[in-house]
């Protein structure tokens, strides 16, 4: 019997553990924002679908924390990431338009120096033939 108590005692402390870490895992996506879903909460946690349907406690807490999210503007993991990469690309993109403006400046220069000195040989050859 001690061996049967055993097992259940050892089964009860990894279903509180679970619990823990299902609510603790809600709370975190709440705090941050995003959008609390079964499905997003089975990828963080490595949990079942089950276990969030059938646990009392963690099915009352992802209730109240969809009602809580109810007409807010969330942000996805995935949302997080493309905003992450496109602010990249933005960055990329303003050093190549600060690039080019400095180049286009070099060149408009080194043009205005060749007509100046495409004028000044005319002028010279005006005098000479004069």
């Amino acid at each position: 019997m001690t061996n049967y108590d055993n097992m259940l005692r050892a089964n009860q402390n990894l279903c509180e553990e679970k619990k823990i870490l299902a609510i603790d895992m809600i709370h975190r996506m709440l705090k941050r924002n995003e959008h609390v879903s079964v499905t997003d909460l089975t990828k963080a946690t490595g949990l079942s679908r089950s276990f969030f349907y059938k646990n009392e406690q963690v099915r009352t807490e992802l209730y109240k924390a969809i009602e809580a999210q109810q007409g807010k503007v969330l942000h996805s993991r995935r949302d997080t990431t493309l905003n992450t990469a496109l602010k990249a690309t933005v960055q990329v993109q303003k050093n190549e338009i600060e690039r080019l403006k400095l180049e286009n400046q070099r060149l408009t220069f080194a043009l205005q120096r060749l007509e100046t000195e495409k004028q000044n040989n005319t002028d010279f050859e005006f005098i000479s033939k004069l």
